[in-house]
């Protein structure tokens, strides 16, 4: 009897196991690599519990994709990026860059979004904004905007309304050379999830189990 039941614990158990084991994911986001190589075509590629994918980059500042380093990190706040280039306007010069993607959590949900701005620098009454745009799936979903104003080294947390699997963003950084001249070198993102339902389910399961293992043993104690 004791036996039999340690075979079904042992069954249970992997079964468990295997439910909560996340979905098939790409290949890791490369590093040391320019954003010529995010932007191929079919493109796509994981960082964590994240999936990456449909980059594109479009700018009238002369920084090109090939300019422009992109840092895979898992960060403190969970799995993303930072995009390092020279973006820059001089005086009379109004200028822009735009990075879009879109993120796919293959198990559990997005929940943060935090924006990361390294130090800008100015001359005369230069000055930058920064806009991310982040839109949940679905034609009919909504958009959301946040918008920054970069200057000193910042980073800020956008909570989403509800947990999300998917995302797609759109990173927009407007520079505005007035009088003067301004320069950005870096800006990016980390995405925070939360708990798939199945990674919930083992860990209760697994307690369901050793409740009843314990209710077995004192069973076959008393006879």
């Amino acid at each position: 009897m004791t036996h039999k039941f340690a075979q079904y614990l042992i069954l249970a158990v992997s079964a468990l196991g295997l439910s909560a084991l996340p979905a098939f994911a790409d290949a890791p986001c490369p590093t040391g690599v320019d954003l010529n190589t995010y932007t191929a075509a079919g493109f796509t590629c994981s960082i964590g519990n994240l999936d990456f994918s449909n980059f594109d980059y479009a700018s009238s500042t002369g920084t090109t994709a090939s300019e422009v380093a992109v840092d895979p990190v898992m960060g403190p706040d969970g799995p993303g990026f930072n995009f390092d280039g020279a973006w820059s306007a001089g005086p009379g010069q109004n200028l822009d860059a735009d990075i879009k993607f879109n993120v796919t959590a293959t198990s559990g949900s997005i929940d943060d979004i935090y924006i990361i701005l390294a130090a800008s620098s100015t001359t005369g009454n230069g000055s930058a904004s920064y806009s991310e745009n982040y839109c949940y799936s679905g034609p009919n979903e909504p958009c959301f905007l946040a918008v920054e104003q970069p200057g000193a080294a910042q980073t800020d947390v956008v909570t989403l309304n509800t947990p999300q699997t998917f995302l797609s963003i759109d990173k927009d950084l407007a520079l505005f050379g007035n009088n003067g001249s301004v320069m950005v070198s870096s800006f990016g993102n980390q995405y925070s999830s939360i708990p798939e339902p199945r990674a919930v389910s083992l860990v209760l399961g697994l307690g369901l189990l050793a409740g009843f293992a314990f209710f077995k043993r004192r069973q076959v104690a008393q006879i």
